[in-house]
């Protein structure tokens, strides 16, 4: 009987959102449809280049993560648990892309806990990014929350709120010593041995940088869209990529929204509408977030695509894809 309630109160969350995002189309549909008409193929192209390299800088940061905790991981091998891994983000509940990454994990060699342990301090260190990221975009979101008029001032309100209150933890959490505590509490309710060393100032400042490049990659995706419509200069790159980095956060938190749908949306539209007031204003900025969202999905399957052919290279017995990192530095195979 839980499991059907809570099926069912899912269904009327998602449909909630979709009737929400439906209407404000509809509504402003004359605009969105321009803006979608107006948006020129080569900067689409770009857009979803921009996206498919975010994709890879965060893979790039979730290896490192694994690196740290005491297993290496080939580049094929963490693509492939990443960016095929990360489809199940697009299944209501927000658990699902880390489960599908830990079999995946599993399934190349990887230990469940460490996999699960990687995943845990990607998503942890790259919010500290992605908050990091958005103090660019501060002020404009600050404005667009005061507005009392705003479409999307309830929604920016709430992101800004989960800003102020992540950002200051997010930093402690970031340092090392506090870090590996945690790890090794996780560790412990798992049942795992523990770690055999403590996470060090290089891992951790080497997955911050993998996922602020991503983040700052999933902004110039954003900005390109922008730049199609109007040219928002190097303040509006900023300010995509500030607030892309933190809408993507925010979008975490919506747990029965796939893939955070409809809160990206409003704090996107929120930063964007004001360098789109001659190109058609909220209705333009509601096209370009969702022709983002149309990219981002392109993205993702592209990336799982190329990333499970690699997997040929797998099955031709190329040599071990996980390796176990010892205490004094060894690699063993």
């Amino acid at each position: 009987m839980r499991r059907w309630l809570s099926l069912g109160v899912r269904v009327v969350v998602i449909a909630a959102i979709v009737a929400g995002m439906t209407w404000s189309v509809v509504d402003q549909w004359p605009q969105v449809r321009s803006t979608w008409l107006g948006l020129a193929w080569q900067s689409v192209v770009l857009s979803v280049l921009a996206a498919l390299l975010g994709m890879v800088a965060n893979t790039m940061a979730w290896r490192a993560a694994v690196d740290d905790l005491e297993h290496r991981v080939s580049v094929a091998a963490a693509l492939r648990i990443c960016l095929v891994g990360q489809l199940g983000k697009y299944i209501p509940g927000s658990v699902w892309a880390y489960v599908l990454q830990i079999e995946l994990g599993k399934r190349a060699g990887l230990p469940r806990a460490r996999a699960f342990l990687a995943s845990l301090v990607t998503v942890g260190l790259g919010v500290t990014a992605a908050l990091g990221l958005g103090l660019l975009s501060l002020p404009a979101l600050s404005g667009a929350a005061g507005g009392a008029d705003s479409t999307y001032a309830d929604s920016v309100r709430v992101a800004l709120w989960i800003v102020a209150i992540l950002f200051p933890i997010a930093l402690i959490c970031a340092i090392p010593r506090v870090l590996t505590a945690l790890v090794q509490i996780a560790l412990r309710l798992l049942r795992r041995p523990p770690l055999e060393h403590r996470l060090t100032w290089p891992g951790v400042l080497r997955v911050i940088g993998w996922s602020a490049l991503g983040y700052s990659l999933f902004g110039v995706h954003l900005w390109l869209l922008a730049n199609a419509q109007a040219a928002p200069g190097v303040e509006g790159l900023l300010r995509s990529v500030g607030s892309f980095a933190i809408a993507m956060t925010v979008g975490m938190f919506a747990f029965l929204s796939p893939s955070g749908l409809g809160v990206r949306e409003a704090v996107l539209v929120a930063a964007l509408a004001p360098f789109l007031l001659d190109s058609g204003g909220v209705g333009a900025a509601m096209g370009i977030a969702l022709a983002s969202r149309l990219i981002f999905t392109i993205a993702d399957v592209l990336a799982a695509g190329l990333a499970a052919l690699s997997g040929l290279r797998q099955l031709r017995g190329s040599g071990p894809e996980v390796a176990r990192v010892g205490a004094d530095g060894s690699v063993a195979g």
